[in-house]
């Protein structure tokens, strides 16, 4: 067997493999298209009504999103609009409730759940004054949820505060009593309230679209849950108006620096720690203050004279005074002839013909190794000066 055919069948041997392999997959394996809900984002995120949002509008109900209404200040939704408040803690002030109440009274139609602790303590003083209901606090309020049968074998649960109905009258609905009710329709004036214990069926999850599991029993259940809560909430409202808009109220209200500070307080801090870490960036380095160098520094001496102070530090004074000692004999050998002498000779002769003392030159032509700033200094001079004078 030549090697090409030995290599043709190891390429075959593999492929074979390969195609075994893929056979067992798609003999083990089968394909199955899975739903799952992912974490709310953008407007469902904000906005914990986005579901019902969505449900009303693809009915034909016009809805208008709101953050927050000023009954005292701008002009209150018409007449027969339907408002749902939440959550309820954006009514703030005693104004803000009584206000929102007389438009209730002029026919408007209010759905809000009881508020929780002390959220709205404005809210809870006029349901309780005006409409005779409060809340359930400790023990009166560690009730079991209340039980909702949807429609054939699907039962849902209604939690939240409790609350106690004073006096209902004959047109009002209190479920399941009045002492310890979960819902309750109160007319007042030309309009009427709607009172829940707790408005979790509305939320995003609760009316989200189930997922696809697979099983097709499940699914379907999943999908009858939905359709009875919403049909619930439905005639607990009453009939959606037609042709009017739904009010929801679902975001905290409030100017824009006061959302800033309760919900952008993460990212304030942020830009704030990064300004601050600009300006240490930006700002000089601490310590001292160093002085203005003066206008002179850069002049060609000081390079010159910085040049030397170098050349000294590293033991190169004595190379530098050979050259200059070099020099001066050299000008004295040109134009006097007189190279030969002796030190003590040729200092004197240096003395007689550069009126220079004479201890000065000679110090000046012998320096000892081990010369001092000073010393070399005075050398150096004593010959540029010989040198000029020759």
């Amino acid at each position: 067997m030549t090697r090409r055919q030995r290599n043709a069948l190891w390429g075959l041997l593999a492929l074979l493999g390969v195609g075994l392999l893929v056979a067992a997959f798609f003999a083990t394996h089968e394909r199955v298209s899975v739903e799952r809900p992912t974490p709310p984002t953008a407007e469902a995120r904000a906005n914990p009504l986005h579901g019902l949002t969505l449900g009303l509008r693809a009915a034909g109900q016009a809805v208008v999103l709101k953050g927050h209404v000023d009954l005292r200040g701008t002009p209150p939704p018409r007449r027969g609009t339907l408002v749902l408040l939440y959550p309820e803690a954006q009514v703030e002030t005693d104004d803000d409730s009584w206000a929102l109440l007389d438009w209730v009274d002029g026919g408007g139609r209010l759905v809000l759940p009881m508020p929780t602790g002390d959220a709205a303590p404005a809210l809870s003083n006029m349901l309780r004054e005006a409409l005779g209901v409060s809340a359930l606090r400790g023990v009166a309020a560690e009730i079991e949820c209340a039980r909702l049968r949807l429609g054939p074998a699907l039962i849902d649960r209604l939690c939240g505060t409790p609350f106690a109905v004073d006096d209902a009258g004959d047109d009002a609905i209190v479920w399941p009593r009045a002492t310890q009710a979960r819902i309750a329709r109160l007319p007042y004036g030309d309009g009427e309230v709607l009172l829940l214990s707790d408005l979790d069926a509305l939320s995003n999850p609760r009316l989200a679209m189930a997922p696809v599991t697979g099983d097709a029993d499940e699914d379907a259940l999943g999908l009858a849950r939905r359709e009875a809560q919403t049909r619930l909430m439905a005639q607990l409202a009453g009939a959606w108006l037609d042709g009017e808009a739904v009010w929801l109220l679902s975001h905290r209200g409030g100017s824009l620096v006061a959302v800033l500070w309760r919900e952008g307080w993460p990212v304030l801090s942020g830009l704030s720690l990064a300004l601050l870490a600009w300006l240490l960036w930006a700002s000089q380095r601490l310590g001292p203050p160093v002085p203005t160098p003066p206008a002179h520094r850069r002049a060609l001496m000081e390079h010159i004279e910085a040049a030397g102070q170098f050349a000294f530090r590293n033991d190169h004074g004595a190379a530098l005074h050979a050259a200059l000692r070099e020099a001066v004999l050299d000008r004295l050998a040109q134009r006097h002839a007189l190279s030969r002498l002796d030190d003590a000779a040729l200092a004197h002769a240096l003395a007689d013909r550069s009126r220079l003392p004479r201890e000065a030159i000679a110090s000046a032509l012998s320096l000892p190794p081990r010369a001092t700033p000073e010393q070399f200094r005075d050398a150096v001079a004593t010959l540029n000066a010989a040198l000029h004078r020759l």
